[in-house]
């Protein structure tokens, strides 16, 4: 584990946050908040704990589980990308996360804890406004891409999916490898494991990705 106070302005700058606060407000954020580098695996908090600090992401992968009333299952509920937010609970006077976190892909986080946040009102209040703004459109997105995932056909729904989580590290067009299960893309897409299987296989054939043991890798455009 890393955890550092003074490496914390680089990712700041590559969050969402730098769409709504400007470097001088970023450079004291960075006081306030820390760097850390989680590797693969490492679960951040779980569904029921203390919604006692709100995450960045800058690098990496987050998933986001949870179990729904009456279920003894969890099921993947979103993937958080580079530049978003997650545990927006503690922002919001939530006390409790309603989902677990886990990093799926070596991640490096800003973390900024709910004490820290409520200084940030008192003392800097137009920071404390630009990071509630910053994950109001996260969860905006997350709504958004919720609702079409939900309404479009699993094929396209899927294909939208893989270029989302592609998108982030895509350069000059070259393959990307997105690290991720069918158990996971099923949960996102609210359809079966066996259904997430077939429709990759079109994929395959279609040339728009490569599948290997818990990566898939996603080409620009078909082949």
């Amino acid at each position: 584990m890393n955890t550092n106070q003074t490496n914390a302005f680089p990712l700041l700058r590559q969050t969402l946050l730098r769409r709504f606060l400007n470097e001088a407000q970023l450079r004291e954020l960075e006081q306030f908040c820390r760097a850390a580098t989680r590797k693969a695996g490492v679960t951040l908090f779980r569904q029921g704990d203390p919604a006692d600090t709100f995450f960045l992401m800058a690098d990496g992968c987050v998933e986001l589980r949870a179990r729904p009333p009456g279920r003894r299952v969890y099921r993947t509920v979103e993937l958080v990308v580079p530049g978003c937010t997650f545990g927006d609970e503690t922002l919001f006077g939530e006390n409790q996360y309603l989902a677990s976190a886990r990093v799926v892909e070596q991640a490096r986080l800003l973390m900024l804890s709910r004490i820290e946040f409520d200084r940030l009102i008192d003392a800097r209040p137009a920071i404390a406004s630009g990071i509630l703004r910053c994950s109001g459109s996260c969860l905006s997105q997350t709504v958004r891409r919720a609702a079409i995932l939900t309404q479009a056909p699993a094929d396209v729904a899927l294909r939208m999916l893989l270029e989302e989580l592609a998108s982030p590290a895509r350069q000059n067009g070259d393959p990307v490898s997105v690290r991720i299960t069918h158990a996971q893309l099923a949960g996102v897409l609210h359809v079966s494991r066996e259904t997430v299987s077939r429709m990759l296989g079109q994929l395959v054939g279609e040339g728009f990705v490569e599948l290997g043991r818990g990566v898939i890798k996603v080409h620009a455009h078909p082949q």
